[in-house]
């Protein structure tokens, strides 16, 4: 993956619009890529090949001076709704680490009652944010790529998705191997060269409308290769089992006919015939396990329970909605319902075997940035299809950015029904179509009164969200905070041994004592092979101190005083098995412990 990204750094360098290009045919076969090079979870491809793109054109950029912006309506929107993104990443990550144990290099936090560590929530509000802000620059830097830059990504991106395509055919007859997800293999659903199959079903779903554009404006054997791909692409779809993906599908179908830069009476026919082969490929693949037309069928299915035919969406939207109560003004931070999830399910008496997220990228944005995250993400939406609208309604402009605008305003509505755009690639490919329809100029000299007054909008909306997020942050700095799901940290998962349960320690841990409460901990040298010193503070005073030989075993009692504290221990020494050859284990350990505070995790 690293030397895949060099390589496209290096070929960016040389030359941007090439190595814009070879990075639109990348993305799309991410998971194809991961296969091939022996990677099982693709999802961090599209962004690490992202990050060599725009380090290769950044330097490029900054040797030559060669490009020029190419300002578009949504310019601003779009930068107000990344600023709230970066704003609520820090809030989700302060509320996953909390600014306390930040401060004393304390590390190992349970975000919530089931004790989900806080490097797996910090990890997965960073993919979140990855995903939204990856596609956010990927448009700027197209904007400023020019024309012919954005109009060859995107053919490259029609071609990669067809090879995504066609690794889920060849999935689906065994040539290649099923998809490495336990889950996929549960339901039968194919991934192809996509991240999975939702994302399959996605990239399929929007570049169908432009295969059909080039159908229509191509001759000869063009036309016949763009037949060929819609083909493809719409195999794909039916395979990925994406509903999202075959109603984003239908909703661009019905936009088709009042796209006046298509001609209208080939338009009307052509939407007709894909509507009625669209039909008959789901009854057709209805018998395939995971198919898109089985999955629709199930949704139509009254035997079924109301919520697995609506993959759980009334009791997810239910879990957003309280957890938009509880931080009605900064909400809950990027990518935080997924962790927070089981706790707001446990408030109504239920739980799932997975975390999800809410099942809508705008009732997300409700729960996850708040009222004014919600209102910018509503505007930003609304710029970016009204741009889309205008280019597909200009009778003199090119088929393809027409069908482009049209993808981009049903993925915008599909939005109601999933957070698609967390996908990597999905929201790169959604933000190549939005640069691909917006309009070429910014606003007329007519409109600059209010376009200034709409900047300071966006201005004054980031600011008081800043501030609202600041407080958030800041009132992560307690002790009573980091501690409110488990009195402990620092501490590594709990194992079984000979002797019983125990915990591997980090190198800084820490306990939570109530008033009168009393633990026992054992220590124990089991490892390092060498002294370890231990020093032990309370309030910043220091209370203990002893250094512990290969092997030996020491037991404390820890006694509450009159109100809560954290007793901190530092130990001058870690090792990592790894390293010293005596397993795999790539940890960080301190001392073996044990501790009458361990209570099971809540259920």
């Amino acid at each position: 993956m690293l030397a895949f990204s060099v390589a496209l750094a290096a070929c960016a360098a040389i030359s941007p619009a090439r190595g814009i290009l070879v990075f639109s045919f990348l993305f799309p076969c991410a998971g194809l890529l991961a296969r091939t090079c022996g990677g099982a979870d693709p999802v961090m491809w599209p962004g690490v090949l992202l990050a060599g793109l725009t380090a290769g054109w950044c330097f490029r950029f900054l040797y030559d001076f060669e490009s020029r912006p190419q300002p578009s309506r949504a310019d601003r929107a779009l930068r107000a709704l990344l600023a709230v993104w970066t704003l609520s990443t820090l809030v989700a990550a302060a509320r996953a680490v909390t600014l306390w144990a930040a401060a004393r290099r304390l590390a190992g936090r349970a975000v919530n009652g089931e004790g989900l560590p806080d490097a797996v929530a910090l990890r997965e509000s960073l993919f979140a944010f990855a995903a939204l802000a990856g596609g956010v620059a990927f448009y700027f830097l197209l904007r400023r790529a020019g024309e012919g830059a954005r109009r060859g990504a995107l053919s490259a991106s029609l071609a990669g998705a067809g090879i995504s395509a066609a690794a889920a055919i060849l999935q689906r007859v065994g040539a290649l191997p099923d998809e490495a997800k336990a889950y996929w293999k549960l339901t039968g659903r194919l991934g192809g060269g996509a991240v999975d199959p939702n994302s399959l079903g996605l990239l399929c779903a929007l570049l169908l409308l432009v295969a059909f554009a080039d159908a229509l404006r191509a001759a000869g054997g063009r036309r016949i290769a763009a037949a060929a791909l819609g083909i493809l692409l719409s195999a794909g779809l039916f395979l990925s089992g994406s509903r999202s993906g075959f109603l984003l599908v239908t909703a661009s179908l019905v936009l088709l006919p009042f796209a006046t830069a298509l001609p209208r009476a080939r338009v009307a026919a052509a939407a007709a015939l894909l509507l009625l082969a669209a039909a008959a490929a789901a009854l057709a693949l209805r018998a395939g396990g995971g198919s898109a037309g089985a999955r629709l069928a199930e949704t139509f299915d009254p035997a079924l329970p109301f919520e697995y035919r609506a993959s759980a969406r009334p009791l997810l939207w239910r879990a957003a909605g309280r957890l938009f109560l509880r931080h009605p003004v900064e909400g809950g931070g990027m990518g935080a319902f997924t962790w927070q999830f089981p706790d707001l399910l446990r408030e109504e008496g239920r739980a799932l075997p997975t975390r999800d997220n809410p099942g809508s990228g705008y009732v997300q944005a409700l729960a996850e940035t708040g009222i004014l995250g919600f209102l910018v993400t509503i505007a930003a939406a609304i710029s970016l299809a009204s741009q889309a609208w205008r280019r597909a309604r200009r009778p003199s402009e090119d088929p393809r950015a027409a069908a482009a605008g049209i993808s981009v305003i049903a993925f915008l509505a599909s939005l109601l029904s999933g957070s698609h755009w967390l996908a990597p690639d999905v929201a790169l490919l959604f933000f190549l179509l939005a640069a691909v329809s917006a309009d070429p100029s910014g606003p007329a000299g007519a409109e600059r009164p209010a376009a200034g007054l709409r900047s300071r909008l966006w201005t004054a909306a980031v600011l008081v969200y800043g501030a609202a997020a600041l407080v958030a942050i800041a009132a992560t700095g307690s002790p009573e905070e980091t501690f409110r799901f488990s009195p402990r940290i620092g501490f590594h998962d709990r194992e079984v041994g000979a002797g019983g349960p125990f915990r591997w320690t980090r190198r800084r841990f820490a306990l939570w004592l109530r008033p009168g409460e009393t633990v026992r901990l054992g220590l124990a040298n089991f490892g390092a092979g060498r002294p370890v010193g231990i020093a032990a503070r309370v309030a910043g005073r220091p209370v203990y101190r002893r250094a512990l030989a290969p092997g030996q075993v020491t037991a404390l009692l820890l006694r509450g005083a009159g109100r809560p504290a954290a007793v901190i221990f530092d130990l001058d020494r870690a090792f990592v098995p790894r390293r010293l050859g005596v397993s795999g284990d790539r940890r960080a350990l301190g001392l073996l412990s044990t501790s009458t505070a361990d209570p099971a995790p809540v259920r």
